[in-house]
């Protein structure tokens, strides 16, 4: 008898899947019956081999050999190999009729399983099980309509997600090399990345702009008419800004002592509620309201997901749901009816509900729809589990949706506009009529602020007694930094990176210690940040770069150009830039730091980063991974107290080191013999 093979992207994917279709009986690495073999990759088990993988010579970084061979071939991930082993020989069986993809539905998680299935030799036939969230009924409907792999759309996803890759992967090691060999010094790794270079340079350009910028005063000219109060603008409408002081107390001075009303206008005006959260959006409220990072955000909407099975699929750039969800959209609200939302559930009469093209548009829901709660009975104990911070997210996500079956936010807005001695006067005021959506907002810890300011009926022609005439002095200020809260909508403008990567690519920009969270929570750049994106070429930095990336890999999708095609232009560009490189190569290199002492392990030069001080010989092909923590058991650890511990095997006595049951402690560093640091404490001869 024929069995149905289906792989999943992870183990608890697997097992919820085997649950669900009744498969019970385990074995190592997968699960079966007499109808289903369940069995699990863990995320990436397979990925693109590295060019010294085929050739020996290219672990030496060597300019010269610019540009690296590419496409060469597929390998099987470290740490991975067991389960590799598992799903290979689960394909290979001779009783499998087809495969069933259950993989993470977007486009990586579409490739790293076609990866597999080409790793392994597969000859079945493959089916796609393309799911928007991970509930059981989410899995058994998906399960009833099953997709071939043969379809137009997963043929032009799977071909734009390779192409992608591999070109990313060709920027990568080709730039990396060859800025790290012409500009860095010994120890530094000057990494260059598609997405990551063009981010850090608006985050240097931004940075280059606050610390150019020079505060000017300005003096803003306010009447006052009794109950309200108005400012002179300009011919557009805006503040008028006077930059010396002297017009200024002209303008003052040329003020009567009454005003006439030229235009009094007020409308009745509604609003929607807003669209749903796409991950970008979410990622900016959580770090507007939180000081989130992005990576910290995307980990807890995919625990959402995944884990407790709460929220639909997390890594969507859509804030619109599909047409075919309308029907159920009833059952996924109803999921929440219990604890601060059941009041505001229980007021939504969900019989006046009509399908609204501000929330319901197929054609803008590409691969995901937006955020929302999964159709689940067990939300309420599940919710009763998560952190503080999880509850803050799932409310986020929970009230967006309860929105959208409230009726609109109506307010009256008043425009006045006031002639006095020649010079323009505008006032203007909102007074709420029906807080329509805006009542959910009251779920949430942080509400909503109106802008009320209730204005008077007026006539036009009426002269009005100027009560108050005041000069207002401020002082111009630059753009702020970036911050956790809008830094992805940024990306987002440039088409940096994808919902599924813009977290990592930040990460990776703080790991590489290019850019940094300074006392107020804003990214700047650091000195090496800075070094680096000096002497990367415009065309490499561009913020525009990546937006011609993804539209030439569109064209991909569509079949208007080949990935060969579009690889051969990318291999061209970089033989051009390396030569440029090699032109402009100075005599200092970047990135060299003073020694603080000799590596006990290799005898190389300790050199210092943000969190550590390192072996200067972790880049060497033999790589070197001593280090030493900058902060150990809560102490932050002085560099004369390392400079004394590598010259002597022992630092000085350190007060201050707290014990994991928060007790303080004094004792000195001293290096074992094995190369790990370990403590010394005063009057025991015993180490720990």
């Amino acid at each position: 008898m024929s069995k149905i093979l289906i792989v999943a992207e992870k183990p608890a994917a697997g097992k919820d899947i085997a649950r669900i279709l009744g498969v019970t009986e385990s074995s190592n690495g997968y699960m079966e019956n007499e109808k289903y073999i369940v069995t699990w990759a863990i995320g990436h088990l397979v990925g693109l081999k590295d060019p010294d993988e085929i050739d020996e010579r290219f672990k030496t970084w060597n300019v010269e050999e610019l540009p690296l061979p590419y496409d060469n071939g597929l390998k099987v991930l470290p740490g991975t190999k067991g389960q590799y082993k598992i799903v290979k020989s689960l394909i290979q069986r001779e009783d499998i009729s087809y495969l069933i993809n259950a993989g993470d539905a977007g486009r990586e998680g579409l490739l790293i399983q076609s990866w597999l299935y080409r790793m392994c030799g597969n000859k079945h036939p493959v089916k796609i099980l393309w799911a928007s969230s991970l509930t059981d009924e989410a899995i058994k409907t998906a399960m009833g309509r099953l997709h071939d792999e043969k379809e137009e759309e997963f043929v032009n996803l799977l071909r734009e997600a390779e192409t992608r890759t591999v070109a990313d992967q060709i920027y990568g090691y080709n730039y990396t090399r060859a800025l790290t060999c012409l500009y860095g010094a010994s120890g530094t790794v000057l990494s260059y990345g598609r997405c990551q270079t063009p981010l850090l340079n608006l985050i240097y350009k931004r940075d280059m702009e606050i610390e150019k910028f020079k505060p000017q005063p300005y003096w803003t000219l306010t009447a006052s008419f009794g109950s309200f109060t108005a400012c002179e603008i300009d011919d557009n409408g805006e503040n008028l800004k006077y930059m010396e002081k002297a017009a200024a107390d002209a303008a003052f001075h040329s003020c009567s002592k009454s005003g006439q009303v030229k235009v009094c206008k007020k409308e009745q005006k509604s609003q929607k509620a807003p669209a749903l959260f796409n991950l970008a959006e979410i990622q900016n409220t959580m770090g507007k309201k939180y000081g989130l990072k992005p990576d910290e955000t995307l980990e807890i909407a995919q625990k959402l997901y995944e884990t407790y099975k709460i929220m639909s699929y997390p890594r969507t750039d859509s804030r619109y749901l599909s047409t075919d969800l309308y029907s159920e959209i009833e059952q996924h609200v109803k999921s929440c009816h219990f604890g601060k939302f059941e009041s505001y559930i229980e007021k939504i009469d969900f019989s006046s509900f009509t399908m609204d093209k501000s929330y319901f548009n197929d054609n803008k829901v590409s691969d995901h729809h937006a955020l929302i709660p999964t159709i689940n009975s067990n939300i309420a104990d599940v919710y009763d589990k998560l952190s503080d911070m999880e509850k803050n997210f799932f409310d986020e996500i929970v009230c967006s949706l309860i929105a959208i079956f409230y009726p609109p936010y109506r307010y009256e807005s008043t425009d006045i506009i006031i002639e006095v001695s020649e010079r323009t006067f505008q006032a203007h005021g909102n007074v709420v009529k029906e807080a329509g959506y805006k009542t959910a907002m009251n779920i949430l810890k942080t509400k909503e602020k109106d802008d009320q300011q209730p204005l008077p009926d007026l006539t036009e022609g009426e002269i009005l007694e100027v009560t108050n005439l005041e000069l207002r002095e401020g002082k111009t200020k630059p753009k702020a930094r970036y911050n956790p809260g809008n830094i992805v909508k940024l990306m987002n403008k440039y088409k940096i990176g994808t919902s599924a990567t813009s977290a990592n690519i930040i990460k990776t920009l703080e790991k590489r210690n290019f850019i940094e969270l300074d006392e107020k929570k804003k990214y700047k750049t650091t000195v090496l940040g800075r070094e680096f994106i000096s002497i990367v070429p415009d065309v490499l930095k561009s913020k525009h770069l990546t937006m011609e990336f993804e539209d030439a890999l569109a064209k991909v999708n569509s079949g208007e150009l080949s990935k060969e095609q579009f690889i051969d232009k990318i291999i061209i560009q970089i033989k051009g830039n390396i030569d440029k490189f090699k032109e402009n190569a100075p005599e200092k290199k970047m990135g060299a730091q003073k020694s603080i002492g000799v590596c006990p392990v290799c005898g190389k030069e300790m050199r210092e980063s943000r969190k550590s001080w390192y072996c200067s010989g972790y880049a060497d092909e033999t790589k070197c991974s001593f280090s030493i923590w900058k902060k150990i058991c809560g102490k932050n650890i002085p560099e004369a107290s390392i400079k004394t511990l590598l010259a002597y095997g022992k630092s000085d006595l350190l007060k201050g080191f707290k014990s994991s049951q928060g007790n303080s402690f004094s004792a000195y560093l001293v290096l074992k013999k094995d190369h790990s640091i370990g403590f010394e404490f005063p009057n025991r001869k015993n180490k720990k």
